[in-house]
Parts: C-alpha cells; sequence; structure tokens
C-alpha cells in the first residue's frame, strides 16, 4: 500500500528536478540573449555614425590606417623611414653573416681539438701500454736469478771484473 506514494514523491521529485534544469538553461539562455542584444546595440551605433558622417560628405574615419596622408613632406618622410630600415637591413645582415663566420671558425677549432684530444688520448693510451711492457720486463729481468758463472762465460766475468766495469754488482752482491 506504500508503493503509489512513494513513486508519487519520485515522480514530483524527478520533475522538480527537471523542471530546476530547464530554469537554469532559460536563464543561462536569457544571459546570451543579453550579451547578444548589448553587441547589435552597439553594432547599431556604429553604423549610424557611418551613416551621420556619409550623409555629412565626410568620408568615414578609419580605425586601422596606417600612412600619412597629411602635407606635402608625407612623401619624402616615408622615403626617409625607407632609408632607414635599408640601413638597418643592411647592418643586420652584416651582423648576420660576421656571426655566421664567427659559428664556423669556432665549429672548425671545435673539431680541431676533439681531433687533438683524440690524437693525445691515443698517444696516453700508447704509453700506458709501453709503461706496462717496461714494468713487466723489469719484473721478469728481477725474477731471473743471475746465471752462475760457467765455463765459457768465466772468462769474460773475471776480465769484467778485473777492470771495474761490474763494480756495482759487485758491492751490491756483497752488501748480501
Amino acid at each position: 500500500m506504500n508503493t503509489p506514494t512513494i513513486s508519487a514523491k519520485s515522480d514530483t521529485a524527478q520533475e522538480a528536478a527537471h523542471l530546476e534544469k530547464l530554469r537554469a538553461q532559460i536563464s543561462t539562455d536569457i544571459e546570451a540573449m543579453q550579451q547578444k542584444e548589448a553587441s547589435l546595440k552597439e553594432y547599431e551605433q556604429r553604423l549610424r555614425l557611418l551613416m551621420d558622417h556619409n550623409q555629412q560628405g565626410h568620408p568615414a574615419p578609419q580605425v586601422n590606417q596606417h600612412y600619412v596622408t597629411a602635407g606635402p613632406n608625407s612623401q619624402a618622410a616615408l622615403d626617409a623611414e625607407w632609408e632607414k630600415y635599408d640601413r638597418a637591413h643592411a647592418l643586420l645582415e652584416a651582423a648576420r653573416r660576421g656571426l655566421t663566420d664567427d659559428r664556423l671558425a669556432l665549429k672548425e677549432r671545435e673539431d680541431k681539438l676533439a681531433l687533438r684530444e683524440v690524437d693525445v688520448a691515443r698517444r696516453e693510451a700508447w704509453i700506458k701500454v709501453r709503461e706496462q711492457e717496461l714494468a713487466a720486463a723489469d719484473a721478469a729481468k728481477a725474477a731471473q736469478p743471475e746465471p752462475k758463472a760457467s765455463f765459457t762465460t768465466a772468462p769474460f766475468l773475471a776480465a769484467r771484473n778485473m777492470f771495474g766495469l761490474n763494480k756495482g754488482k759487485d758491492k751490491a752482491k756483497d752488501a748480501h
């Protein structure tokens, strides 16, 4: 028995929400129409002003006029401004060419520096490898025991010791 009253209440609530939505849409439409009306009134005023100027025999004032129409000096002034523009343009073009030349020279210098850097890195790597080879050779030489005098080398060692060519090695052996 409660179902008919609940559905009637929900229908009324839906209808109220729909009416509220329509009311909001109508108020938005009214605001838009008022804005259009104000715009049309402004346009109408400009048209009336143009019509009044036209009826009086005066040309209508142009809002976007960029050229000078008054006096005999207007062409001379325009020519002078064009000369200024041409000079400024020539100076700008010369500066642009100079800047381009500077950029090219800088690029060339950077390329040379990059080649030099690669060359130096290659040399450093070669030096490092060579130092490692020399260190390995010194280590191998130090690790090898001195050959003992054999029958064939003994006379030469005796002669060398006798003439003093190997005194540094003998002193080192004596110290041990």
